[in-house]
């Protein structure tokens, strides 16, 4: 945002009565008026995206306080203040609004400037619907200088606004109670314009802040954005080579696994030239020899396939011998189940040898070898 190029909007008391508003260029002032019709008359469609906008509420629904806490630290002191200032309010604290200035001398008094959160509402739900977004809120009064004593008066958004040392308040507010003899020095137009031009990058109390700070979008960074799509390509790619790698060196293990296997396999088969070549020859020749895998796994198969067609029979030992036989005890209640699984066997193919023989309990047993 830039004072260079701002707008600058005093909104009046009375809903009916139009707002006053200065246009700002390079810093000076270069046309006003009243109404809402400021783009028209600057023969604007828009304000330029970086112009800046100073809002002005009436000065007779903010209320100023000047609270001083000399003992306390600056930070302490201010907070103090507004606390003070919000207890003090006509309405309940939760519904008022209270900003304190950014003074940093304890010695002197902290600005605290209170109004409602429902005239806040207001003002910013009619800049909205004048096409504003304020950057900023200034009090009325506050666009006076200070007096040194007695009161400064100037006219503000055409209402006449009085300033003294420790308080602020409109003309037809200023009772004689109030204002007594003390000296009141009027203020020029130009000096008020000048004030309200500074405030714009530098205000003595800003309103818009807290739950009411403005909400600054942030505008996208294509080169950040690029610099997130880069390093995110490098990330995916230095993925990718890792995984990459990790599938060579598996496949390079894998062939020397192979090849290891190979070369122990040709010492029992010289002819072999592959490992799948080996684990086929190797594996017929334990066969052969009632080894491997299948030597065991075959007649334990047709052995328990066999028992399905016997319900009554019952495995209570197994093992194979280191020559390849199969051993298995088979127990019943009559010796006629056990003779079908060992008809069963047979006729899968199987020579068997069965040893009967009797429990304690009365079940018949046998000990039987299969062998392919």
């Amino acid at each position: 945002m830039s004072s260079r190029d701002a707008l600058i909007v005093c909104l009046p008391e009375a809903a009916e009565a139009p707002a006053r508003w200065m246009r700002v260029v390079d810093g000076a002032l270069t046309q006003s008026g009243e109404g809402a019709n400021w783009l028209a008359a600057c023969g604007l469609a828009a304000l330029p995206d970086q112009a800046r906008v100073l809002l002005v509420p009436p000065a007779a629904l903010v209320t100023l306080h000047w609270m001083v806490h000399p003992d306390l630290p600056v930070r302490q002191g201010r907070a103090a203040a507004r606390l003070a200032a919000l207890a003090g309010g006509l309405l309940p604290a939760d519904q008022l609004f209270a900003v304190a200035d950014s003074n940093e001398d304890p010695a002197r008094p902290h600005i605290i400037a209170v109004a409602s959160r429902a005239d806040m509402q207001h003002w910013l739900l009619w800049a909205q619907h004048h096409g504003l977004d304020p950057d900023i809120i200034v009090p009325a009064p506050l666009l006076l200088p200070e007096p040194e004593q007695g009161f400064t008066r100037g006219l503000i958004g055409g209402v006449a606004v009085l300033r003294g040392t420790d308080m602020a308040l409109t003309d037809d507010m200023a009772l004689p109670a109030l204002v007594a003899d003390a000296p009141i020095a009027d203020v020029a137009a130009g000096l008020i314009e000048g004030r309200a031009i500074a405030a714009l990058d530098s205000p003595p109390l800003d309103l818009r802040q807290g739950d009411f700070a403005k909400r600054v979008r942030r505008a996208v960074d294509s080169r950040a954005l690029g610099r997130i799509a880069l390093w995110s390509g490098l990330i995916l790619l230095l993925s990718l080579i890792l995984s990459l790698v990790g599938v060579a060196k598996q496949h390079m293990e894998a062939d020397r696994l192979d090849d290891d296997s190979l070369a122990r396999a040709q010492q029992v088969l010289p002819g072999a030239t592959d490992a799948a070549q080996a684990l086929v020859e190797m594996e017929g020749r334990l066969a052969a020899r009632g080894g491997g895998g299948r030597a065991f796994t075959a007649p334990v198969a047709s052995l328990l396939s066999a028992m399905q067609d016997a319900p009554g029979v019952a495995l209570t030992t197994l093992s194979r011998d280191p020559d390849g036989m199969v051993r298995a005890t088979l127990a019943a209640a009559k010796a006629d189940d056990i003779n079908v699984v060992l008809l069963a066997l047979q006729a899968a193919g199987f020579t068997i040898t069965a040893t009967p023989s009797q429990e304690p309990g009365g079940r018949t047993l046998a000990d039987i070898t299969v062998r392919s």
